[in-house]
């Protein structure tokens, strides 16, 4: 019994097929494969089988087969009986005649191109021998030059300068020019120095000679003097926005723009570099940094601020100075240094801290978050409720600095931010009392 080849497969024919390949027998090989022949070309049909010559000839249902576009196969009637015999379905890629006609399309192209580079070397060069030079900066050697002629009449005249470098190596190189006398102009006429490609040396100097005859300027000089000469002469635009734009200049790149501004009488830099440059200072600003980041938290303040200072004026500070900032506090590691150098000292420093941290955490069971009406109450630490921030009343006094304080001063309304209360707490570590 055959295999189900040709499920979901409709198939119809061009027109007469060789051999044993009639309507009957096709019509006969599909239904056993569980296939549709179709006598009629339809929209329904998904393979259409060929000869070469009919393909060739576009007969009516290839010509039909081609206007659908790609919608369904048009194959060699050899997929078929290849299929058929070897029970397999072959893959359609191998006998399409699409495949043909793309591969002809391309053999015909190739066949163009081949002659247009020989007719060409005739006058100009062989583009299927030689390549645009490229130097070592990526920068080509196939450059425009133009200038309108208005005496005669000529807008747009235009040389195309090239210097070719053979594909075979070692490398020989040709220098060539086109010439267009007007915009749009469909008959150009060229210029070859040489009658054959040599030295790089020597078709360098052509290119180069040729440049200055026709611009005027010298080729190391073609940034420096862009724009400068007068219309008799043609002009050349140096490649921009950060493009290649070759060596052997007279300086570098960045100082032979400056010397043309300086020439054509322009700013210096350009007005767009120094609006870039201002859009991107503008786009900065101060950031604030965050406590214990790898920048100092300077909060700014406001004069009322400094007006109320928090150390008291009449206090002597010539020889005891109060940190400016958190970088003057010794670091944790020389501050347990120095707590156990004494013993004594360690034991009382733990049983207070044992004692401040119980006494905390029972006024914080008892007492609400409101400001505390008794800050001098013995054996509890007061509170006071600063824009939603629960604060120690000792962080409002130094008792080791003065013994007096200004209990009403406060801080600012303006400095909202919680990160400031905590970066004066970690400032002043004044000790909570017993």
């Amino acid at each position: 019994m055959p295999r189900q080849i040709f499920k979901k497969c409709v198939i119809a024919v061009a027109g007469p097929l060789p051999g044993q390949l009639t309507v009957e027998n096709l019509a006969q090989w599909t239904r056993l494969r569980k296939g549709i022949f179709s006598n009629d070309f339809d929209e329904f049909v998904t393979h259409l089988l060929c000869t070469r010559e009919q393909f060739n000839k576009r007969v009516p249902r290839v010509q039909q087969a081609l206007k659908r576009g790609k919608r369904f196969h048009i194959v060699h009637f050899d997929w078929f009986e290849f299929s058929a015999v070897q029970e397999k379905k072959q893959p359609e890629k191998e006998y399409s005649m699409r495949v043909l006609l793309a591969k002809q399309k391309a053999r015909e192209r190739e066949e163009r191109r081949i002659e247009k580079g020989i007719k060409d070397e005739e006058k100009f060069v062989n583009t299927n021998l030689f390549h645009i030079y490229t130097d070592r900066e990526f920068f080509s050697y196939q450059i425009d030059i133009t200038r309108d002629d208005t005496g005669l009449g000529e807008l747009g005249q235009r040389y195309t300068m090239c210097l070719w470098e053979s594909d075979a190596k070692p490398h020989l190189y040709q220098f060539t020019a086109k010439f267009l006398k007007r915009k749009g102009d469909g008959q150009p006429t060229y210029y070859r120095p040489s009658p054959c490609a040599g030295k790089w040396r020597e078709e360098m100097d052509h290119f180069m000679a040729f440049f200055q005859k026709k611009t005027g300027v010298d080729w190391e000089d073609r940034v420096i003097m862009q724009k400068t000469t007068n219309t008799e002469h043609f002009q050349y635009t140096p490649p921009a926005g950060g493009k290649p734009v070759g060596r052997r200049l007279r300086h570098s790149h960045e100082y032979c723009l400056q010397i043309n501004a300086e020439l054509r009488g322009l700013p210096w830099p350009p007005e767009e570099e120094k609006l870039e440059a201002k859009a991107d200072a503008s786009q900065g600003g101060d950031i604030l940094a965050i406590p214990g980041g790898s920048d100092e938290w300077e909060p700014e303040t406001s004069a009322k601020m400094k007006n109320d200072s928090f150390v008291d004026e009449n206090m002597d500070t010539s020889e005891d100075e109060t940190p400016s900032s958190t970088q003057d506090i010794p670091d944790d590691e020389e501050y347990e240094e120095n707590v156990n150098d004494d013993p004594e000292k360690d034991t009382d420093l733990n049983i207070e801290v044992s004692r401040e941290s119980e006494l905390e955490d029972d006024e914080m069971e008892e007492q609400p978050l409101t400001s505390s009406s008794d800050d001098s109450t013995e054996g509890s630490t007061s509170q006071v409720v600063v824009d939603g921030h629960t604060t120690p009343s000792s962080l409002a006094s130094d008792n080791t600095s003065c013994d007096t304080m200004d209990t009403d001063a406060t801080v600012p309304g303006e400095i909202d931010d919680p990160r400031f209360y905590e970066a004066v707490r970690q400032a002043l570590k004044f000790p909570v009392p017993n």
